[in-house]
């Protein structure tokens, strides 16, 4: 059953919870300045609500709130809605993270496209009893028709800044992505689409910045993202010591992609794409995810990252210089530097296929990637799925049938890994079934 709240159409969403606070989230469907109420309670019911205050938004935030609540408490669910003028929003439900946990389920998510299908995977996260969604970018994509489209896209081609937030509005508009979000905390970083399609942050910055300004200013608004003055959207989450979650940004301090075409690229590009000196992630990130990896001290390390990065070659090159393989230097030394720390798991998104494989350094396993497939992007790789796997071996599983989801269940000892395929109607089928041991 679908239900109609006036003024909150985009029902409401919580993020990046850590032990003690969480963002709160909505957006009111208003025209002028308002106040909006929010409330924070222990019980469904209101009956013991521990924090209340008013927040304004307007026209500037395209009248988006989100609220930062702290003072709360570990591993604890906590029930929360707004209200604007006489009007209550659908009540949220959110938990903080614990500061101890012996199991810990996490979803990966990624690649939304809106006309493309429904978004059937945010259907089953709740049954599922995911403690956290990971989104790993493209939670919109720029333009409306991808291949065959089963919707309509009314939005215009995302460009500025009142585009860029009808996308945003639009994947909100989607009846089960707002169930889960009303029922699970999100931690979402960006790919390419947020923006366009494999962009550099630093060569766009040089040509276009008014762009990019405005398309992580609509992404900061509509996500329940920590605010900061910057758009850093790279940061850590800890789960008890079971879990440090590192999520990175692949885009907006990359140098420029090798070449054209980006995938299946010529073969002057490759010379570009190994050598010394170009980034990703930037000095200071790549610093910060090292020294992180380095001293951590939980079990598992849970890098969110938006490109694969394992080796993906075809002839023994690189069959996609957009992903790590265009920036193979810096990836060889974020290797070299972690390849003594235990159990690092890579969580990928956007090459709307889905992956399991070791990462290799020095022909030695030193951590796995596990890649989703998009929620409803398609894929166009089913032709060459003999080939890549053939010819990198390290990739033990792929599938560029279905769209979906993955879920993680990490525990002390194991990580088990769920691929979950959607089919075009809805229908959800478990497509395979992986298990790491902890070392």
């Amino acid at each position: 059953m679908i239900y109609f709240f006036l003024y909150f159409n985009y029902s409401v969403a919580s993020g990046d919870a850590d032990t003690n606070s969480v963002i709160i989230w909505t957006r009111i469907d208003a025209y002028s300045k308002a106040e909006v109420i929010y409330e924070i309670s222990e019980d469904s019911l209101f009956n013991k609500i521990i924090k209340t205050g008013k927040v304004i938004t307007d026209s500037s935030k395209d009248w988006t709130i989100k609220v930062l609540i702290d003072g709360l408490e570990p591993g604890k669910t906590y029930f929360y809605r707004f209200k604007y003028k006489d009007k209550y929003s659908p009540i949220g439900r959110t938990k903080t993270l614990p500061r101890e946990t012996e199991h810990f389920r996490i979803a990966l998510l990624s690649c939304q496209h809106f006309s493309e299908n429904y978004f059937w995977a945010y259907k089953y996260l709740i049954d599922d009893s995911v403690d956290i969604i990971l989104f790993l970018g493209d939670f919109i994509y720029e333009f409306n028709v991808y291949r065959n489209p089963r919707r309509a896209d009314p939005t215009l081609y995302a460009q500025d800044l009142e585009t860029y937030r009808s996308k945003y509005k639009l994947a909100h508009s989607d009846t089960f992505l707002k169930l889960a979000l009303s029922k699970i905390p999100i931690y979402a970083i960006w790919d390419d689409h947020e923006v366009m399609n494999d962009y550099s942050g630093k060569a766009i910055r040089y040509y276009n910045p008014k762009k990019l300004y405005d398309a992580y200013k609509a992404f900061f608004e509509y996500i329940p993202i920590r605010d900061n003055d910057s758009f850093k959207i790279y940061r850590n989450f800890k789960v008890a010591n079971l879990i440090d979650i590192f999520l990175i940004d692949g885009r907006q301090y990359r140098d420029e992609m090798p070449c054209r075409p980006t995938f299946n690229p010529k073969d002057d590009c490759y010379k570009v794409a190994f050598s010394e000196g170009r980034t990703m992630l930037g000095n200071e990130q790549k610093n910060w995810l090292i020294n992180g990896l380095k001293n951590s001290k939980s079990i598992w390390k849970l890098i969110g990252n938006d490109v694969m990065f394992m080796d993906f070659f075809k002839d023994n090159k690189p069959l996609n210089v957009d992903q790590w393989d265009g920036y193979y230097f810096e990836k060889m030394e974020i290797l070299k530097n972690i390849k003594d720390v235990k159990n690092v798991i890579f969580g990928t998104g956007d090459t709307h296929v889905f992956y399991f494989g070791e990462v290799m350094y020095n022909k030695k396993t030193i951590a796995y990637e596990i890649i989703t497939a998009g929620v409803s992007s398609p894929s166009g790789l089913k032709a060459l799925s003999d080939t890549i796997l053939k010819q990198n071996p390290h990739i033990k599983f792929m599938n560029a049938e279905y769209r979906g989801y993955v879920i993680l269940d990490f525990y002390r000892d194991h990580l088990d890994v769920y691929f979950y395929g959607t089919k075009e109607n809805g229908e959800r089928i478990l497509i395979r079934k992986e298990k790491i041991n902890a070392k």
